[in-house]
């Protein structure tokens, strides 16, 4: 940090951006030094997981900035029940990241789920394993690919899909997924759902699958049931809930009419949340901040 602050120094910028801090009970230190001399901005990009963790190291850096950037409405929200003000708060969902090409949406209509990403007990692996029979009794060709990084044990999941006797239609792809990997798991899906069980206030999942025109089942926790909601991407259950979850895969994989009006909702949503659109109200923050810190006599930059 002592680099970084040099390296402030150096380039003078007009507002500091920051996100992830490494110890925030000490950063506060330098974050309140900088924001003595220009505005400061910290986008909460895991507010839940913040708040969880260390609350009481998290909120004096939500106070001591100027604007604090969330995904979500219920992130906005939630920011202003711990009383941070509403103008001091700019929601900017999180862009989608798309497909290289065309993407050919509606184009996967077999039968397999999709888990992807990291794998962690709170994203709900084994509710989706739970799920998995009822969905094979209505879907008898259902299969589930579960591909992502085990940072959690994965040998309890695993254990649990032997004992619901539905191993032998699972594709457990373990481990670091290089891009061509991905590109193919995601072509080959038909629907990626995503069992949270508490909420996050953004998912690269979800952007990955809005990119790619793909279906998504989601818990409705933080920004994954809000955008599904707000776009028709698919369905959402309440977190937890085995048999909405299961009901949810149903009837994605097998009402065409259903999955037709997620995919054109996939297209709306990749219209919307760009990085163009993300960069441009960034830049609106940006300088709203430099005129409201700009001094009588001074002249913008």
């Amino acid at each position: 940090m002592r680099r970084a602050r040099r390296r402030l120094e150096t380039l003078d910028p007009d507002v500091v951006h920051v996100q992830w801090l490494f110890r925030p009970e000490l950063d506060l230190r330098w974050l309140r030094a900088v924001g003595a001399e220009r505005p400061t901005v910290f986008t909460a990009h895991d507010l839940a997981g913040m708040l969880s963790r260390r609350r009481e190291s998290w909120l004096p850096v939500l106070e001591a900035v100027d604007r604090v950037v969330v995904h979500s409405r219920r992130g906005a929200d939630e920011l202003v029940e711990l009383g941070v003000p509403r103008a001091g708060i700019a929601r900017i969902p999180h862009p989608v990241f798309e497909r290289a090409g065309t993407t050919a949406d509606g184009d996967a209509r077999g039968q397999t789920l999709l888990f992807f990403g990291l794998i962690r007990a709170y994203k709900g692996v084994d509710l989706l394993l739970r799920a998995l029979p009822l969905v094979a009794r209505d879907r008898p060709d259902v299969r589930l690919v579960v591909a992502g990084d085990p940072l959690d044990s994965i040998e309890p999941l695993q254990s649990l899909a032997t004992e619901l006797g539905v191993n032998e239609r699972i594709d457990w792809r373990l481990g670091f997924l290089p891009d061509h990997e991905v590109a193919d798991v995601l072509a080959a899906a038909s629907v990626v759902v995503l069992p949270y069980r508490r909420r996050v206030d953004a998912s690269g999942v979800l952007a990955l699958a809005i990119g790619h025109g793909l279906p998504i089942v989601a818990s409705d926790v933080g920004s994954l049931g809000e955008t599904v909601t707000e776009f028709g991407l698919g369905e959402v259950v309440p977190p937890e809930d085995v048999e909405a979850l299961a009901a949810a895969c149903i009837r994605l994989l097998g009402d065409d009419g259903r999955r037709d009006e997620a995919v054109r909702g996939a297209a709306k949503a990749r219209e919307a949340l760009t990085w163009e659109a993300a960069a441009r109200e960034h830049e609106a923050l940006y300088a709203e901040l430099v005129r409201d810190h700009t001094r009588p006599g001074e002249s913008l930059p």
